[in-house]
């Protein structure tokens, strides 16, 4: 680090000394000036630009770079206001645009595709549609009904056509299109409609996803048609789908496939339908339900009513009814059933069950109904050959309310303990279901128990007409405790309760035995009503006593001879009967 003398030191501090009023004065003469131009200034109103002073030269060399900064700031400032200008400039041309687009569609119109399905004129009217002017539009009740109208086209109407009813107010939410003769059904367009009836036609083929655009469609009648198994498939009922999303035909909740032309079932038929609860399949001939329909009916997983009648089926499959636990209605009438099938015991939760007209000969130990806890109603009519309901038949049914066994003409035999069970509390305790109608008319039953069923006073329907009963002894809790109960609950069926026997009773009305207090008398060991000895008796008695005096007197009478219609012949009649007169040629 150099030093400097102490002496130079000095010599400096004494020169600052020196020159410090004179720095001073300076100022203090910039500082006049500028007094004095401002005092020119606003006696001459023009702006004097002073540089003589040390002060106003600085100004004066600072002028330019101020320039550069204000001039480079206001290029910015520049700048950002033609960037917004340019935005706000787009911005004015899309909504100029979007403003004018409605104005350019109100003044260039498109026709609609289903304006030639109106009549030219009035489109405010429902009616002024083409297909109201031929079937019957009714827009109370939101429904377009074209039944039993003969359709110029073998083939459903299209798309447009039925945009037109929309069009003119008629918001359709039941189509019938019954007895039209189509053949042929295409896709609909987006409709509200909740009920789609195509039965009574010829249809043979139905457009894949015909049924894609109706999401509110509940009811689909498609039976009496010709539709067949190969005909018949998944895509039909397909809904929308991509590979993210996927809405089947959520809504539709009952199919009837009645009387067609099916003998088995595609095995994926009802994928599309996840919310399907009423199937009905009469009149298809399946006589075998194959293991592709079974495939298809037991995966219906919410299912409740299923109708397989008049199929000619001679059997079930045993897990036909595992996987719809939900069943709850099952008809079986009209098919070739010759016992109680075996795939009942996997239907727990069935309520309702039909097994009319089926050759089934007899329900005994060994071939009774298994537990069905929850059924109720319970129908086996017009069944041909059926003679016996035995012990045990129906004991499993603990929760039976109504039966109906009519007319059976061969069933004769209706056990007393065909409804009784051993109580799981107390097995030594019997125990019956709840029934409450009773319908046993027109079957050949003689007898009736009073203990095959308990609380028959309780019961709101008991119609037991029609049957040859027997009027003695076994059926007197008839005519004194049952017939009481009918007449009481249900008046109007009392006619039609006759005694088929004794012959002594036959033609009898069992109703009028009970008004006179009749009391009926067991038959004996030969079969015959002892209530006619009392007669025969008192016929025997008159006879002895009429017969005694009337043989007395008639040996009276022969013992007198009287009049000699009865004397003894004497020795002359005896001695003239041994000769006699000789002929001619015998004398000779």
């Amino acid at each position: 680090m150099s030093t400097r003398p102490a002496s130079s030191l000095q010599q400096r501090g004494s020169v600052g000394r020196a020159r410090a009023p004179t720095e001073a004065t300076k100022v203090k003469k910039i500082l006049e000036h500028r007094d004095r131009d401002r005092e020119r200034e606003s006696e001459s109103g023009t702006s004097v630009l002073s540089i003589r002073t040390p002060f106003d030269l600085f100004h004066l060399k600072m002028l330019p770079a101020r320039m550069k900064q204000c001039g480079f700031l206001a290029l910015l400032l520049a700048v950002a206001l033609c960037c917004g200008n340019v935005r706000a400039g787009d911005e004015n041309d899309n909504k100029q645009s979007t403003a004018t687009e409605p104005t350019e569609t109100t003044t260039v119109p498109t026709t609609p595709a289903w304006m030639p399905y109106l009549v030219a004129g009035d489109t405010a009217n429902a009616n002024t549609s083409v297909l109201c002017k031929t079937c019957n539009c009714n827009k109370d009740t939101a429904t377009f009904d074209c039944t039993e109208v003969k359709l110029n086209s073998t083939t459903s109407f299209p798309a447009e056509a039925w945009q037109s009813l929309n069009a003119t107010g008629l918001m359709a939410k039941k189509i019938i299109l019954k007895s039209t003769g189509l053949q042929r059904v295409i896709r609909f367009p987006a409709m509200n409609v909740t009920v789609l009836d195509l039965s009574f036609n010829d249809i043979e083929t139905i457009e894949s996803q015909c049924f894609i655009e109706l999401a509110q469609l509940e009811v689909l009648d498609l039976s009496h048609n010709r539709l067949r198994t190969d005909t018949l498939t998944p895509d039909i009922f397909e809904g929308h789908y991509s590979p993210e999303f996927f809405e089947p035909l959520i809504k539709l909740r009952e199919l009837r496939l009645g009387s067609n032309q099916m003998h088995s079932l595609n095995p994926d038929l009802f994928e599309n339908l996840p919310a399907l609860e009423v199937l009905s399949l009469e009149l298809n001939t399946f006589k075998v339900i194959d293991s592709q329909a079974e495939t298809a009916i037991s995966g219906i997983a919410a299912l409740v009513s299923l109708d397989l009648s008049y199929m000619e089926l001679e059997d079930i499959p045993t897990y036909l009814f595992h996987t719809p636990r939900g069943l709850r209605y099952l008809n079986l009438t009209g098919n070739l059933l010759k016992e109680v099938p075996a795939a009942l015991r996997r239907s727990e939760g069935l309520t309702w069950l039909s097994l009319d007209e089926n050759p089934i000969t007899s329900i005994v130990m060994g071939n009774e109904f298994p537990v069905m806890k929850n059924l109720t109603y319970l129908s086996m009519s017009y069944m041909p050959v059926l003679s016996v309901i035995g012990r045990g038949a129906m004991r499993g049914l603990v929760s039976l309310q109504e039966l109906h066994l009519t007319n059976n003409p061969h069933l004769g035999i209706l056990h007393q303990d065909a409804f009784a069970r051993n109580d799981t509390d107390n097995p030594e305790r019997l125990d019956w279901p709840p029934v409450r109608r009773l319908f046993l008319h027109n079957n050949a039953l003689k007898y009736l128990d009073a203990q095959m069923l308990v609380q028959w006073d309780a019961m709101e329907v008991i119609d037991i007409r029609v049957n040859p009963w027997s009027c003695d002894c076994t059926n007197r809790w008839v005519v004194s405790t049952l017939l009481p109960i009918i007449e009481r609950t249900t008046p109007a069926i009392l006619n039609n309760i006759v005694c088929d026997s004794p012959p002594q009773m036959q033609g009898i009305s069992m109703i009028d035995l009970e008004h006179q207090h009749t009391k009926l008398r067991c038959l004996d060991k030969a079969g015959n009503n002892p209530s006619n000895d009392g007669a025969l008796l008192m016929g025997l008695l008159i006879g002895v006593l009429v017969a005694i005096p009337l043989t007395a007197a008639i040996w009276c009478i022969y013992k007198r001879g009287c009049f000699g219609l009865f004397a003894r012949p004497g020795p002359a009649s005896y001695s003239r009967a041994f000769y006699s007169r000789t002929t001619l040629n015998e004398e000779f």
